[in-house]
C-alpha cells in the first residue's frame, strides 16, 4: 500500500480508499500485538497509523488504543500526551468520555492528584450513567481533600447531595463529610445547619433507615443536644435570681428532652453519651443552686435558714445525678464500655468516693501451677441462657434511661421559685426577705435564735452527708 500510494497523485479519487486500507493493515498488526500482550509493539503500531495514514477513518481508534497500551505499560506521561492530542483532534468523538475517564485514572496513578480531581469532575459531566457519575464525584472530592483543597472538596460534595439525594445512606455519608469540612473550617453556623439537615433527612427516611443512617443521624443529634447543654450551663444563678432561675429551668427542660430523644437511635455510643449528659445536667443544677449568689441584706439567722433551704433543694438533684450515672455503668454488663461510660465512672468517683474511688486491693498470684492438682466436677450441662442483647446493636433495643421528665422534676425536685427559709420569713427570689423582723420572733410557737438555726442547719447537712455515706457503702 505504501508503494502504490507513492505512485498515485494526491488528487486521485481512489487515494482515500488506499489510505484506509493501509491504516487498517497497520491497525491489525497492533491488535495482534495486543493479543500477544506485547503492549510496546502495539503502541508503536497504533501510533504509526497517525503518521502514515493521518486521514484514515481508523486513526481515532488507533490513537485511543495506543494510549491504552501505554497505560498498560504504566507510561503515564506519554499516555497523557496521546489522550490530550485525541481531545484536540477529535472533539466530538464518541470516545471522548472514555478518554476523560482514562485521563483521570492515569493522573491519579502518576500522583498528579489535582489534575485527576478535575478530570473526575469532568467524568461526572460527560457520562449519563448515575453509578459512574456518583463514583466520579466521590473520587474528585476525596482527591481535592488529599491535595488540601477543602473548599473544592466541599463544592463537589454539595453537588453530590444535590444531584443524588438517594440512596439516603450514601447521601448522609456525603453530608457527614460536608459537616466535617465545615467543622474543620470553623464554620460553626454551617456545621450545625448541616447536622440539622442530616437529622431531618434521616427522620423522614422511613423504610430507607439503616443502622448506618441511625448512627450518622444519632451522632449529629448528639452534637445538637450538646449545644442545648452548653446554653443551660452558661446561665448563672445570680441577681436577678428569680429571672435567671426561671431561664435556667427552661433550658434544663429543653436539654433533657433533647438527650432523651437520642435513645431512639438505638446506638450504644449515643445512648451512653446521652445518659452521661443527663446525669451531668442534674449534677450541674445541684451545684448551681449551692453556688448561687446569696442575698446581701440578710441577718445571720436568716442566712442560716436560707442556706438550709438551698441545701434541701440541691440535694435531690445530686442524688438523681448519681442514679443516672449508675445507669451508664449497667451498659458494662451487656458488653458496652466506651469513653462515656468511663466518664460516668469518673463522675461517680467524685460523687460517691466510698464506693467508686477505691484503690485496687493487692492479690497474691501463684508463680506456677506445676505443683497443684485440680479435680473438676462436671455437672450435667444446663440449657444455655440467652445472653442479653447489647444496646445499640443493629436492630436491637438499647437500655432505656429511667429519667423523669422535666415536668416531673419541676413538681417533685426542682425549686419552683427562690428557696424559702423554713422559718416565718420567706426569702424572696431577689435575695431580700419579704419583711424584716427582729431576731427571736416566734415561729410555730417556738423561739428561733441564731444559735438554734445554726444547729438546725448543721443537723440537716450532717443528715445529708450520712445518707451519702450510707449509699456509698451499699
Amino acid at each position: 500500500y505504501v508503494q502504490v500510494l507513492a505512485l498515485i497523485p494526491a488528487e486521485d479519487p481512489g487515494r482515500a480508499g488506499l489510505v484506509d486500507n493501509l491504516a487498517a493493515s497497520i491497525y491489525k498488526l497492533g491488535e495482534q500485538a495486543n493479543v500477544a500482550k506485547d503492549y510496546r509493539a502495539a503502541a508503536d503500531h497504533f501510533l504509526r497509523v497517525g503518521r502514515v495514514a493521518a486521514t484514515s477513518k481508523v486513526r481515532a481508534n488507533a490513537e485511543y488504543d495506543a494510549a491504552v497500551a501505554l497505560i498498560q505499560l504504566k507510561e503515564w506521561k506519554p499516555a497523557a500526551a496521546v489522550l490530550a492530542g485525541f481531545r484536540e483532534l477529535f472533539p466530538g468523538h464518541e470516545l471522548q468520555p472514555e478518554v476523560t475517564r482514562k485521563m483521570a485514572y492515569l493522573y491519579r496513578e502518576d500522583g498528579q492528584l489535582a489534575l485527576a480531581a478535575g478530570e473526575y469532575e469532568r467524568v461526572e459531566a460527560e457520562f449519563k450513567d448515575e453509578e459512574v457519575r456518583r463514583g466520579a464525584l466521590v473520587l474528585a472530592a476525596e482527591l481535592h481533600q488529599q491535595t488540601g483543597n477543602r473548599m473544592l472538596a466541599l463544592a463537589v460534595y454539595r453537588r453530590f447531595v444535590g444531584y443524588f439525594p438517594e440512596p439516603v445512606e450514601v447521601s448522609l455519608e456525603m453530608r457527614h463529610k460536608i459537616s466535617e469540612i465545615l467543622k474543620g473550617e470553623n464554620d460553626r453556623k454551617g456545621y450545625l445547619e448541616e447536622l440539622e439537615q442530616m437529622v431531618k433527612i434521616e427522620a423522614a427516611a422511613g423504610e430507607a433507615r439503616t443502622p448506618r443512617t441511625r448512627y450518622l443521624a444519632g451522632t449529629a443529634a448528639l452534637v445538637l443536644a450538646e449545644r442545648e447543654y452548653e446554653r443551660f450551663t452558661e446561665v448563672r444563678l445570680v441577681k436577678p435570681f428569680e429571672t435567671n432561675l426561671r431561664r435556667k429551668k427552661e433550658l434544663m427542660k429543653a436539654a433533657i428532652q433533647s438527650f432523651n430523644k437520642l435513645v431512639g437511635y438505638e446506638v450504644g455510643e449515643v445512648t451512653a453519651a446521652a445518659t452521661f449528659y443527663l446525669a451531668d445536667i442534674y449534677a450541674h443544677f445541684s451545684k448551681a443552686l449551692t453556688q448561687s449568689e446569696r442575698p446581701d441584706d440578710l441577718d445571720p439567722q436568716e442566712m442560716q435558714e436560707y442556706e438550709l433551704a438551698i441545701e434541701e433543694q440541691a440535694f435531690p438533684f445530686e442524688e438523681k445525678a448519681i442514679t443516672v450515672h449508675e445507669k451508664n455503668l449497667e451498659l458494662i454488663t451487656v458488653g458496652i464500655y466506651n469513653d462515656w461510660v468511663d466518664k460516668s465512672l469518673g463522675k461517680l468517683a467524685k460523687l460517691l468516693p466510698v464506693r467508686y474511688d477505691k484503690p485496687e486491693a493487692p492479690t497474691v498470684l501463684l508463680a506456677a501451677l506445676d505443683s497443684f492438682t485440680f479435680e473438676i466436677e462436671r455437672p450435667a450441662p444446663a440449657a444455655p441462657a440467652t445472653p442479653p442483647a447489647a444496646p445499640g446493636a443493629e436492630g436491637e433495643k438499647p437500655v432505656i434511661i429511667g429519667v423523669e421528665t422535666p415536668a416531673a422534676d419541676a413538681q417533685e425536685e426542682s425549686p419552683a421559685a427562690a428557696p424559702e427559709a423554713p422559718a416565718a420569713k420567706k426569702v424572696e427570689a431577689e435575695g431580700a426577705p419579704a419583711a424584716k423582723s427582729t431576731k427571736g420572733t416566734s415561729t410555730k410557737g417556738k423561739s428561733t435564735t441564731p444559735k438554734a438555726a445554726t444547729a438546725k442547719a448543721k443537723k440537716a447537712k450532717q443528715a445529708a452527708a450520712d445518707k451519702r455515706r450510707a449509699r456509698g457503702r451499699k
